[in-house]
């Protein structure tokens, strides 16, 4: 069986293209993530990676895995969350995207209204360009963004 933890290894491995930068990444040792994602490839018969010295490269089948597995670790931690934070509105940990053209006018505004009205909350700011931060949010990374209307290139 497929587990979580072998799809956040590939994860990683898509991300860092590095088995050792992977594992670092992941707190594990890199023999540890190599013989996961190797289990991996068994379990679906497939071969997701090229090895290479000193990088790794995807393979087109591995691409594909890698993608579909970021909607399921998205839907596991929205899963984890909800579960969670049921009771609790606004608790917990909120990753947050902003780009930087609106961060500086509406932060000072939002951020000390939001720690005071929901203390048990921590934000996590990530500040970069639109597209990065559509894509973070499609594949999981951020729970919410702030960006400029219209948005065109975010996915479904």
């Amino acid at each position: 069986m497929i587990t979580l933890r072998q799809l956040r290894y590939l994860e990683a491995l898509a991300q860092h293209r590095h088995f050792g930068r992977a594992a670092e990444a992941c707190s594990v040792s890199q023999p540890a993530l190599s013989m996961q994602i190797r289990d991996l490839e068994g379990q679906l018969e497939v071969d997701l990676v090229e090895r290479r010295p000193g990088e790794v490269v995807l393979t087109e089948i591995g691409v594909e895995v890698a993608r579909r597995g970021e909607r399921i670790l998205a839907a596991s931690r929205d899963l984890i969350d909800f579960a969670r934070h049921r009771r609790r509105v606004l608790s917990g940990r909120l990753k947050l995207g902003i780009i930087p053209s609106l961060a500086p006018y509406l932060l000072p505004r939002v951020l000390p209204a939001l720690q005071l009205r929901h203390p048990d909350l921590t934000v996590e700011l990530r500040e970069t360009q639109t597209r990065i931060l559509t894509e973070e949010l499609v594949g999981g990374g951020l729970d919410a963004v702030m960006l400029a209307l219209p948005v065109t290139d975010a996915e479904g």
